[in-house]
């Protein structure tokens, strides 16, 4: 299988592509060099010359790159992460690449209380000009589902850090879980629109994980231990 990887260079990106590359060919795409990999392209996500020749020949994209800060302002959002969405899946589309893998966010849920499990049928409730363009993401995977056939899977990250691969909280994905939940992301059959958490296995049963297991086959292999909180 081809896959692009966009963001290849960032925390998520890196982890993904060292877990990835001995099983697919990948490429990589990102504003900076990504030595881990040999086929790359190097650009932003405004420069539609560039995503049209990154996604030329793939079957699969794991749209990971714009700001990944939820404190980023509007200016910068609106560019990477709203335009630069639109102008990935754009590319996808003329290029006839079978399916996206969107980083989506869990914290789309943070404002619901902690002691009831988050699920798939609760509404986004979005506090960042970052949350309000995952919630578009998500909902430009529907309009290119529907309306041009483009498969779309959404992974709403939890808390992910580059220097902890096991997970210590519910919110937390691990490293190993990262390359497994993208991976199932990307291969799992018969998928049209699908939306499943990114995040790790826990006592504290926080997020809907089933739903993923039957979605996409993810089944988490790392496991948080907590004292809950109430």
């Amino acid at each position: 299988m081809r896959i692009l990887i966009t963001g290849a260079a960032g925390a998520v990106g890196s982890t993904l592509v060292k877990g990835l590359r001995d099983r697919y060919q990948l490429r990589g795409f990102d504003r900076v060099p990504m030595p881990d990999l040999e086929d790359t392209v190097v650009g932003d996500l405004e420069d539609v010359p560039a995503l049209m020749r990154a996604t030329q020949d793939m079957e699969v994209v794991m749209h990971l790159a714009g700001n990944p800060s939820s404190a980023a302002p509007w200016d910068d959002i609106l560019h990477n992460n709203i335009i630069g969405t639109y102008n990935i899946f754009e590319a996808a589309r003329q290029n006839r690449v079978r399916r996206i893998v969107f980083a989506s966010r869990a914290g789309l849920l943070a404002a619901y209380p902690e002691n009831i499990t988050r699920t798939m049928d609760m509404p986004p409730r979005p506090d960042s000009y970052y949350s309000i363009s995952k919630v578009l993401g998500e909902n430009l995977g529907y309009l290119y589902a529907t309306k041009y056939g483009l498969e779309f899977v959404a992974v709403r990250i939890g808390n992910f850090q580059r220097d902890r691969p096991y997970p210590a909280h519910p919110h937390h994905l691990s490293h190993a879980d990262t390359v497994q939940v993208f991976e199932r992301a990307a291969i799992q059959p018969g998928v049209k629109y699908e939306i499943v958490f990114g995040v790790s296995d826990s006592n504290w049963p926080l997020y809907d994980l089933n739903h993923g297991r039957q979605a996409i086959g993810y089944e988490p292999q790392d496991r948080s231990e907590v004292k809950i909180p109430f």
